[in-house]
């Protein structure tokens, strides 16, 4: 998926992956037609910026599209849909 934002080119083919998330769990697997399947992919681009690329359904109806996020968004996003394992892989140890 390509967009142009704020003058800005967003690219998921040239942008690397950074993390990702999808609701499928291993006890219920939804089928990507499911009207609650999502996928959350947080990238980053050489430029250092950051972007969220979201594709799947919600109550209102398919939810697709690219949102930039400023380096501390791509943190919090991470403290939402990562464990802890993965949010340090990322952004470092964590103090307890």
């Amino acid at each position: 998926m390509v967009k142009v934002i704020n003058g800005k080119k967003y690219s998921t083919d040239t942008a690397k992956i950074v993390a990702y998330y999808n609701n499928i769990d291993g006890f219920r697997i939804l089928q990507c037609n499911d009207a609650k399947f999502f996928e959350k992919t947080l990238y980053k681009k050489k430029t250092g910026e950051y972007f969220i690329c979201t594709d799947g359904r919600n109550r209102s109806g398919v939810e697709n599209g690219i949102e930039p996020v400023s380096e501390e968004g791509a943190k919090k996003w991470s403290e939402i849909y990562l464990d802890a394992d993965e949010y340090e892989s990322i952004w470092g140890e964590v103090e307890e």
